[in-house]
């Protein structure tokens, strides 16, 4: 017999535990790779050590997906001849300069995006090997996050670090750097795999733990409410299908949901202050330190709209 499992979570006091309305009308997308260019809501990111191609290898549905490869370490500097567009990001459209990161990400058009704070439900099919995210292996590895276009940690993001797939939301800690007045960044688990042994269900949600700085407690410094009902399945070697409902900002909400069942969610102050009135924009693919190996990841089946049937992946619509 299945049984349900769920855990409430409350950091500060919110005045109301009742989740946000759904949200209104939202110009949908929905991209199955099947033609030779892809939606122009999304934008491939180029840069030299990432690999962006339509390929036959997998389909979650039809005959093709989107692969997204950081290949192995290339030495040496290279020159970036990007598009007018690509990574979205003035400034950089020149000689390209290694950044300590490595990326092969589709990243949400600025042009055709929607703006923080706004109730959207985002859907794709991934596929991920494991030898792409070694376990045990500490690299930090980032496939799938939303961001706004300030200097903060996504306030949604998928991470495979130690080879474990978790979810993780950001938000405005209580505590500021006292060199810049800034709000430190508060890190919440929100979703994992069952595999991650240090974490259960009824794990708290706090925020994890500040390094790099002085040793401290972090506390989120607005109200926000984790509820958990299941764990994350375990995403290698096979089709996973996400849906993610995000709505940032104050009233905001992250719902999360794997291979049709509901996972998480989250209510409160969703993401950083910083943001608000800001563009919004979600990006597919392997964000990672740099490693020795490469990191493969498959995409199909994406869709944005204003609801669960308008993104889900396992849709018909996909299977035409």
């Amino acid at each position: 017999m299945a049984v349900r499992i769920g855990i409430f979570l409350l950091l500060g006091l919110l005045p109301c535990l009742a989740f946000p309305a759904r949200a209104q009308v939202a110009h949908t997308v929905q991209e199955g790779f099947e033609r030779a260019t892809f939606a122009a809501a999304f934008v491939p990111c180029e840069r030299p050590e990432g690999a962006i191609s339509l390929s036959q290898d997998r389909a979650r549905a039809g005959s093709q997906a989107l692969k997204l490869r950081i290949r192995e370490p290339v030495f040496g500097t290279a020159t970036w001849v990007p598009k007018a567009t690509s990574c979205l990001i003035a400034g950089r459209y020149a000689e390209y300069t290694p950044d300590e990161k490595e990326r092969a990400e589709i990243w949400e058009s600025f042009e055709f995006g929607p703006r923080f704070g706004d109730d959207l439900y985002y859907g794709f099919s991934m596929w991920i090997d494991r030898a792409s995210a070694p376990k045990g292996d500490n690299t930090r590895l980032v496939i799938g996050q939303w961001k706004a276009p300030i200097d903060d940690s996504p306030f949604v993001a998928q991470r495979f670090t130690g080879g474990l797939y978790h979810v993780t939301l950001d938000v405005d800690a209580a505590q500021s750097d006292p060199d810049t007045g800034r709000p430190y960044g508060c890190k919440l688990l929100l979703a994992f795999e069952a595999d991650m042994a240090d974490a259960t269900l009824a794990t708290p949600a706090r925020c994890e733990p500040k390094f790099g700085g002085p040793l401290m407690s972090l506390t989120p410094a607005r109200p926000i409410a984790i509820e958990r009902l299941a764990y994350l399945p375990t995403p290698f070697g096979q089709w996973t299908d996400l849906v993610f409902r995000v709505k940032g900002g104050e009233n905001g909400a992250v719902e999360v949901w794997a291979n049709g069942n509901k996972i998480a969610r989250a209510v409160g102050f969703i993401g950083h202050h910083g943001a608000t009135g800001q563009p919004q924009y979600f990006k597919f693919g392997p964000y990672r330190d740099p490693a020795a190996y490469a990191t493969t990841v498959y995409l199909d089946n994406l869709a944005r709209g204003a609801s669960f049937a308008a993104v889900d992946p396992a849709s018909p619509l996909f299977q035409q």
